[in-house]
């Protein structure tokens, strides 16, 4: 390649390297290696080739700004300040939009637009002041299964949870301290008077003993008649008096000790690690002052709009509270910030219906919506309505459009906007260097050796080969990460300091294919072992025609050889009238629901000989053509592949074997048969090579448009129309 490739010029690259704005000069005409090529912090410098989308992009982005401006002035935060204040209704403060949906191909960036919005959004925010938020949930004395629910700026919330849990801790200290100190007054007092009453015990016992006189020069044991039990009795009464009160002081220590213990049990982490705690619960949070990006997809409703935990100890007090158990959903998070989707189609019916609540209100409370939990409390469970202002922007492919709940789609299409990716941009100067700075970034983000200026240059070859257009390179970058992280590995698994465009040209041909493309290659090759085609020679009535086959699932193609032989026999010969009427018929290609597009070609062969010879090859003749081993052709590319091997009949030429051909034959005028252009060129062409055709003829359309023949070792010939086609390859 020139080394002008990428221009001749030097440039000034203006980027921001680890928050430092620099300014590096690079010489285009003469860099050999990607080596000190800077690469941009911002994300947004990292989408290639989507100009219009991200023309698109910031305009949504100017209309967000300004509608955060506007309820900034208004101060809309403040209903959500303070727990105990009621909460607006839906629509009165928040607006619906904008959203964005990216409809393209895989791997055109569109996730990386999703993240680079939210690092905009993020210098927006700091340029207009406008603040982000953290989501408090507070327990309701009142009724425990709403919680309540406040808003704080970003940051602060975490103080506030410091200072209640100061509070409760303060709280818990001195509930816990007087516990104590009732405890050991109830036992030092209890202990004293147990004492005194086991004192007066023992007296009763002393006195016995002693057998004091009483009365009447009878003594105590005469008095009551040597019966102990009876004196017993009557002294022990009045020293209950002392024993109850002090048995009651021990037995309630006892008590406040065993309650004491169960509460620090019950205090253990439950739900989420929450415990039994007054503490409002962070839900939301915003400290990193950074503007969300949430990526919801495939998330399903209790991840998207939130849930309530279930505990199985959530009645008589003793699991964990009601507000402890609320979980924030993607929604609440991405408050403010980007909510992406992908495969947004595959939202079900109840998904869609509550994300257009969510888009239209701008708020949803926390409810339970898990499916398991039926018949439990934690479906009465609902908290006050949280703030959810997402800036969605979804995505998918073409065939979203069909399959997105119709009523969502309405709110993209009023109060967004619908984008189209480019699979492919220009194949100018500027976006070729785009392509360097392209296969910098990967390699700063894979930790991989540089790449040299030739090894780039192949890379821009690949991803204009990938584009099937000539003036265009491709927008499908994943693809062609695989080609450098593949080709960076060769090299340094043998110790280069660069790659090389050797590595990247084995990537490509050897390493860097889809499975489904090697299993279709590997039943070609097994095929190929049974079909006789011998591109040498010249044959009267077998022409070799170039088809692709395609993975039904993934698209992936691969080109494929076609030998097409035909036989013509006129009504009469000789003398001999014979009684058939004449037929066309045509076998090898796609037979019932499969056929699409063959019909067609048949038809417009049979009108283009009787154009061009004035003879009807289904009633002068009788005409078969016959796809040898060709299992079920369909496509509008084999019309010109019979129409040759018909004319080369009707004209008594044999035809190249060494030649193939693809074309749609199209019915002309002025005696012209035009050949129009076909999809799957370069794969067409690749199989001839590989097979050792000499040369292949393509319509001039794709021959101009969509080719360059330097990427090809066969010779590559255009045609315009049918004439051009017989001129390369009759005999």
């Amino acid at each position: 390649m020139s080394r002008s490739l990428f221009g001749d010029e030097t440039e000034i690259l203006r980027r921001t390297v680890k928050g430092k704005k620099m300014k590096i000069k690079w010489d285009w005409a003469n860099f050999e290696s990607t080596k000190d090529f800077p690469v941009d912090d911002n994300l947004m410098s990292w989408v290639i080739g989507q100009d219009r989308a991200l023309q698109e992009c910031f305009l949504c982005l100017d209309e967000w700004s300004h509608k955060l401006r506007w309820l900034e002035k208004n101060k809309w935060y403040e209903d959500w300040r303070d727990s105990s204040k009621v909460k607006p209704g839906a629509k009165t403060k928040l607006s619906p939009g904008p959203y964005l949906l990216l409809l393209g191909d895989p791997g055109t960036g569109k996730s990386l637009i999703g993240r680079a919005l939210a690092d905009k959004l993020t210098e927006i925010y700091e340029e207009n002041k406008i603040k982000l938020f953290d989501v408090l949930c507070w327990k309701n004395k009142m009724i425990p299964s709403e919680p309540k629910i406040s808003m704080h700026e970003a940051g602060k919330s975490k103080e506030i949870i410091r200072k209640e849990k100061f509070k409760q801790e303060k709280k818990k200290f001195l509930i816990s301290t007087g516990l104590k100190l009732l405890q050991a007054f109830l036992i030092i007092f209890g202990l004293t008077l147990l004492f005194i009453g086991l004192y007066g015990v023992n007296n009763i016992f002393l006195t016995w003993a002693s057998n004091p006189e009483v009365a009447e020069s009878l003594t105590l044991q005469e008095t009551f008649s040597y019966n102990f039990l009876d004196y017993f009795s009557s002294a022990f009464p009045s020293l209950t008096l002392i024993l109850v009160p002090a048995g009651s002081m021990l037995f309630f220590a006892m008590l406040i000790w065993f309650f004491g213990k169960l509460g620090g049990a019950s205090n253990l982490p439950g739900i989420g690690g929450a415990q039994q705690s007054n503490v409002p619960k962070l839900v939301v949070d915003n400290s990193s002052q950074h503007a969300p990006f949430i990526d919801a997809t495939a998330h399903r409703s209790s991840q998207l709009f939130g849930d309530i935990a279930w505990d199985p100890y959530q009645t008589g007090g003793l699991g964990t509270p009601e507000h402890q158990r609320v979980t924030a959903g993607d929604v609440h998070r991405a408050s403010l910030g980007i909510l992406y989707i992908d495969e947004v189609k595959n939202l079900n019916p109840v998904e869609a219906i509550t994300l257009l609540t969510v888009l239209e209100d701008g708020q949803l409370p926390i409810t339970s919506r898990g499916h398991l939990q039926g018949g439990t409390a934690a479906l009465a469970v609902s908290t006050e309505p949280i703030p959810c202002m997402c800036f969605l922007v979804g995505a998918g492919n073409f065939d979203s459009i069909s399959q997105i709940h119709p009523a969502l789609m309405d709110r993209i299409y009023g109060y967004g906007k619908v984008v189209r990716m480019n699979n492919d941009m220009p194949n100018t100067v500027e976006n070729r260097r785009r392509y360097v700075q392209f296969i910098t970034q990967e390699v700063q983000r894979f930790h991989l050796i540089p790449f040299s200026r030739e090894a780039c240059e192949e890379i821009v070859a690949e991803g204009r080969r990938r584009s099937n257009k000539k003036d265009a390179l491709s927008t499908k970058f994943r693809p062609l990460i695989s080609i450098i992280k593949t080709a960076a590995t060769l090299a340094m698994n043998e110790k280069k300091k660069v790659v090389e465009r050797k590595y990247v040209i084995e990537a490509i041909e050897n390493h860097c294919k889809t499975i489904q493309r090697q299993i279709l290659e590997h039943q070609l090759s097994e095929r190929g072992k049974l079909l006789e085609i011998k591109p040498e020679g010249n044959k009267l009535g077998q022409i070799y025609g170039l088809a692709v086959v395609s993975d039904p699932y993934s698209g992936e193609k691969t080109g494929n050889v076609l030998c097409v032989r035909a036989n013509m026999i006129k009504r009469s010969r000789g003398s001999r009238e014979y009684p058939l009427k004449g037929y066309y018929k045509v076998t090898g290609i796609a037979k019932g629901n499969a056929e699409k597009f063959i019909s067609d070609s048949v038809a417009k062969v049979r009108s283009v000989i009787l154009q061009k010879y004035g003879a009807d090859i289904a009633q002068d003749y009788l005409t078969h053509i016959d796809f040898a081993q060709s299992y079920g052709v369909d496509g509008p590319s084999a019309g010109v592949t019979m129409a040759i091997l018909l004319c080369s009949l009707l004209e008594g030429k044999p035809i190249r074997q060494d030649v193939a051909v693809t074309g749609e034959i199209n019915v002309g005028v002025n005696d012209a048969v035009p050949v129009t252009a076909v999809g799957g060129l370069h794969e067409k062409i690749k199989a001839a090579e590989a097979w050792g055709f000499k040369k292949v003829v393509v319509p001039k359309k794709n021959f101009d448009y969509s080719m360059d023949v330097k990427d090809y070792k066969i010779e590559v010939v255009p045609g315009k129309n049918l004439d051009d086609y017989l001129k390369e390859c009759l005999a």
